[in-house]
């Protein structure tokens, strides 16, 4: 902070040196004339009055007036004023320092008069102005667009926050019934899916309050899910479930894979009928691949999968929110053969992202 904020204090300086120079302190060096001291005292002060105005209207004139609704009329007011203000103490400075009476004997000339227009300073005052007001508009609209920003991504904080509310309890509820009715057949397999609940409430509880997970421990996540729901399956129901290698490590926003396994198991599995799930998942190279296939065993009149359920509808959300032009999401229902199929294509991060809430 201390080396950036020298460096923007050496900026002005040079800026304004630069500016002094090349507008008051140059053309004079260019007359065929030895220009008195006077002269030079003149021009010091007339440089020292533009750099105390332009900051005066930068960071306290402009941004008062000229972003009120009542307040260009008195900002133009003070333009005016400012600018008739300034020649008027220049000229009173070149007459306490006698510099027109010294330049006109030094040139041969009559004196100037002193209620002319000194047009070439007006024009440089006016130059400070503009420039001046640009900058206090430029940092309005720049502390705007930070403000924005922020209110965005609170927005997407809040929002990612009630879109994980919603899907937890929903993937909860759906395990409960599934142990409530192992409960009826095999004890102590029912004991063995409370375990395993239990570590995945864990994760769901606890880990998932971060933006993103290392991919092994959401790929742990979700095995674990596949290998309770396969416990009360019937025979009627294949699964077939290709668990990936990652070659590196990864991150991925926490439970984002899950609504679309939870949907097959949901609607792709079958005591009367032959049905089949198939979860394939690959990762290569940074590029995550989900397919998720099922038969269609239970539909309700007029349920459309794909835009059905609180998790595939805030899974859609949350990928267009975290993953915005890094990932392809394609279904595809068959009605003649009821079959669902998934396929997710998403580019992976190497790094944890920040939570949003700090960046807030």
């Amino acid at each position: 902070m201390a080396s950036r904020s020298s460096l923007t204090i050496l900026t002005h300086v040079t800026v304004w040196s630069l500016f002094g120079f090349v507008l008051l302190f140059y053309p004079p060096l260019t007359w065929n004339i030895t220009v008195p001291p006077n002269f030079w005292v003149k021009q010091a002060l007339n440089l020292v009055i533009m750099i105390g105005v332009f900051y005066a209207n930068a960071f306290f004139v402009a941004p008062k007036l000229l972003f009120e609704r009542n307040g260009k009329v008195l900002f133009v007011m003070w333009l005016v004023g400012v600018v008739a203000c300034f020649l008027i103490v220049a000229r009173t400075i070149e007459l306490k320092l006698h510099v027109l009476d010294q330049m006109s004997r030094i040139m041969n000339k009559a004196p100037k008069d002193p209620f002319r227009l000194d047009f070439h300073l007006f024009m440089i005052m006016l130059l400070v102005m503009v420039t001046s007001t640009s900058l206090a508009m430029a940092q309005r609209w720049q502390a705007d667009a930070q403000t924005r920003e922020r209110v965005e991504k609170q927005h997407i904080a809040s929002e990612l926050s009630f879109l994980k509310a919603q899907i937890n309890p929903h993937f909860f509820f759906n395990t409960l019934n599934n142990i409530y009715s192992l409960t009826y057949s095999d004890i102590p397999v029912s004991r063995e899916a409370i375990l395993k609940l239990s570590r995945m409430m864990r994760y769901v509880l606890y880990d998932t309050l971060s933006d993103s997970v290392p991919l092994r421990q959401e790929l742990s996540f979700l095995k674990d899910y596949i290998s309770l729901m396969a416990l009360r399956l019937h025979e009627c129901t294949t699964l077939e479930f290709e668990e990936p290698a990652p070659d590196k490590d990864y991150w991925i926003a926490p439970m984002l894979l899950l609504p679309f396994v939870e949907n097959a198991f949901k609607h792709g599995s079958s005591t009367m009928q032959h049905s089949r799930i198939e979860v394939s998942l690959k990762v290569n190279e940074g590029a995550l691949s989900l397919r998720v296939f099922n038969h269609i065993a239970h539909e309700k009149d007029g349920y459309q999968l794909d835009q059905g359920g609180i998790g595939l509808t805030n899974t859609r959300k949350r990928l267009d929110l975290l993953y915005e032009n890094k990932y392809q999401l394609i279904t595809r229902e068959n009605a003649e053969d009821k079959t669902y199929e998934v396929v997710l294509t998403l580019q992976l991060d190497r790094e944890k992202a920040g939570q949003i809430a700090e960046a807030v």
